[in-house]
Formats: structure tokens, sequence, C-alpha cells
């Protein structure tokens, strides 16, 4: 780690101020997973972010005056029991700050909301191939579920 990179990092929700930051590092991450089509952008994050109804929330990491990482969630509003399912959507620390503890802040203010909205876990997708991600988890607890692995159908234009 860089000398101008030192300092406090502070865990936050994010603001209004942060989109054009954070757009930048969700755009990283997807194309990092392989991700294609990416048109989220500035106007549709402040929509769907902030409001009476945000459809999903932020956790980022800020030190010296600039984001490090994030930490994006929602919830799925019902499960068989009839509880909601919190899902951690992104985790994601800039490659330069890998190894400053910055995961594991947004991962533990990650549990620090599971808890205080009333969920008793919350979930979140991995790459297979993403060796690095899965051996970070598991040091903080996590563990990949034996029973599911995600499936999708793909629809054709009609």
């Amino acid at each position: 780690m860089s000398s101008e990179l030192t300092g406090t990092v502070v865990v936050r929700p994010m603001t209004r101020s942060d989109v054009p930051e954070l757009l930048d590092m969700m755009r990283a991450l997807v194309t990092f997973e392989r991700g294609t089509d990416f048109r989220l952008d500035e106007a549709e994050i402040l929509r769907r972010g902030f409001g009476e109804r945000p459809e999903f929330g932020v956790f980022v990491a800020e030190a010296g005056g600039s984001l490090a990482g994030f930490a994006a969630h929602y919830e799925i509003p019902f499960m068989h029991n009839l509880k909601p399912l919190l899902m951690m959507k992104w985790l994601f620390v800039k490659p330069d700050r890998r190894g400053d503890g910055i995961g594991e802040q947004l991962l533990a203010r990650m549990k620090q909301h599971a808890r205080s909205t009333g969920h008793g876990k919350f979930c979140w997708f991995v790459l297979k191939d993403n060796v690095r991600a899965q051996k970070f988890y598991r040091t903080q607890g996590a563990t990949a579920d034996p029973a599911w692995d995600r499936w999708e159908m793909q629809l054709a234009a009609e």
C-alpha cells in the first residue's frame, strides 16, 4: 500500500455525491465478472437507490477523500417462511486497496445491517472460478451453500 493511500477508512451508506465514483467501480466489477450489456448509469442509481422506497442500498468505504470499495445489497420481499431475504449483490474493493482490510470492514457493515433489519443471514453469489473471493469469504466465516447452484434460462427474442 502506498503512503498516499493510508488513513482512516469510513464505511457509510452511499450519498448522491458518491454516485459517479460508485458507477465506475460497478462497471469495473461487472467487467471482471465478464458481464456484458452494462446499462446502469448515474440517473438510474439516483432513481433506484434513493427516495422513499429505494430498490437497493450501498455501503461505501471512503479513504483519503475517495471511495475504495463498496457493498451493494437488496432484499427479496418474502420467502417460503414469509420473511424477507437480504442479498448482497456486489462486494468490491479497488485493486490497489486490496489487503488493507476494506473488504472485512464492508462485510462487517453488511452483518450489522442484516442484524439491525431483522435478518438472520444474508446471501450472495460468487463466480465459480473466483478462488480469491471464495478464500476471503471463508476466512470471514462464510460458507458456500451446498444445496443450491444458480441456474438461468436465456429467452430468445420472439
